[in-house]
C-alpha cells in the first residue's frame, strides 16, 4: 500500500470515525454478482477488482466480470472505473474475452461503507439491467440482493 494511501486511510478514520466507501480496498477478493436484464438472470457471475489507486476524487479501479447468464451467455469483461468518496461506483467495460455472447457496458452502483456490498446497480448498454454484488469469495450468495421481479427499462 502506498504511503499516500496509508495517510489517507488514517486521516479518514480520525475524521469520520470509520472509513468512507472510497477508502475501502475492493481488491484481493472475489465478489459474487447477481443481475437481471429482463430476459436472463446473471446470478452465477463473479467480479474481481485487480487494481485500486488514489485519484483526486476517490479511487481509480480496474478488473473484470466473469459473466454467466441463465440463458448460457458467458464471457469475461475487462473494465476501468472510479469509486468516489461517497461510494458511487462507475465502471466502463473496455474488452470482452472468452466468449462472444456478451457486450461491454457501463455500470453504475453504490458501495456500502464497509466495502462488503455493491448495491443499487444498473448496466446501461446492450440489454439494460440491474445488478448487485457481495464480497464473499465467489460463493454465489449475492442473489438475495437482486429481486428478479424488478422492472428493467
Amino acid at each position: 500500500m502506498s504511503a499516500f494511501r496509508d495517510v489517507f486511510l488514517a486521516a479518514a478514520v480520525l475524521f469520520f470515525g470509520a472509513l468512507p466507501a472510497a477508502a475501502q480496498d475492493l481488491t484481493g477478493a472475489v465478489w459474487s454478482v447477481c443481475g437481471y436484464d429482463g430476459a436472463y438472470t446473471w446470478h452465477d457471475t463473479r467480479l474481481v477488482f485487480l487494481d485500486q489507486s488514489a485519484t483526486e476524487t476517490g479511487m481509480g479501479l480496474s478488473g473484470y466480470f466473469d459473466w454467466r447468464s441463465s440463458g448460457g451467455h458467458t464471457g469475461r469483461e475487462w473494465f476501468h472505473g472510479t469509486l468516489d468518496a461517497d461510494g458511487s461506483l462507475a465502471l466502463q467495460g473496455v474488452e470482452i474475452s472468452g466468449g462472444a455472447s456478451i457486450v461491454t457496458s457501463r455500470y453504475l452502483a453504490q458501495v456500502n461503507d464497509e466495502g462488503t456490498a455493491i448495491v443499487d446497480g444498473v448496466w446501461l448498454d446492450g440489454a439494460p439491467g440491474i445488478w448487485a454484488a457481495l464480497r464473499d469469495g465467489g460463493q454465489g450468495t449475492a442473489e438475495r440482493l437482486c429481486g428478479t421481479e424488478a422492472q428493467v427499462s
